[in-house]
């Protein structure tokens, strides 16, 4: 709800530069949801064609929403002060920068393990700053482009391969120090 109010502003306050941009809302979500519904009523008031709602597609379309787009919201956690509400890891914010795209994310949880603040991304806390990062990233394709390129290097970080080459070395390390004892 945030990211639509958010849109929304950015479309009243630089309708020259927002109307040439869409904010698509993509996730998996059960038919019956009082947030989503929070969410479809602010829309149908709002009379914003540029925001659209996207639940619940397959794989290969959200592969190509990921393609055809250039920045990547993930505010999971703003405002919240209990930590399980706050995202523990963003796997959905690695595979947009997988895809070059540059995550501009809530400042906690997981995602300050996977976006480095002005190099593969932004962190923000408000909506204010969500506001004021978008609109510099709207406004400059060359830093969109810089930061989608840092942002798909850094998403190799969190590749499988690394993953299993860690989990290896961790067993390895734990089956030495067993064998070390054993004696």
């Amino acid at each position: 709800l945030e990211m639509v109010y958010t849109f929304l502003k950015l479309n009243r306050q630089f309708p020259g530069i927002f109307s040439h941009w869409n904010l698509v809302l993509a996730g998996g979500c059960p038919d019956e949801n009082d947030y989503l519904e929070k969410i479809k009523t602010v829309l149908e008031k709002s009379g914003c064609d540029n925001i659209q709602l996207k639940l619940n597609i397959p794989g290969d379309e959200l592969k190509a929403l990921y393609r055809k787009s250039s920045i990547f919201w993930h505010l999971c956690g703003l405002d919240q002060s209990d930590p399980a509400l706050v995202e523990h890891f963003g796997m959905t914010i690695v595979e947009a920068m997988q895809n070059r795209l540059v995550p501009v994310v809530f400042d906690g949880g997981g995602q300050r393990e996977i976006v480095e603040p002005g190099i593969s991304g932004f962190r923000i806390y408000s909506s204010a700053e969500l506001m004021t990062t978008s609109l510099k990233l709207a406004r400059d394709a060359q830093l969109r482009e810089e930061l989608g390129n840092n942002a798909f290097e850094r998403s190799k970080t969190f590749s499988r391969e690394v993953f299993e080459k860690k989990v290896r070395v961790f067993f390895d390390d734990v089956l030495q120090i067993y064998r070390s004892t054993e004696r």
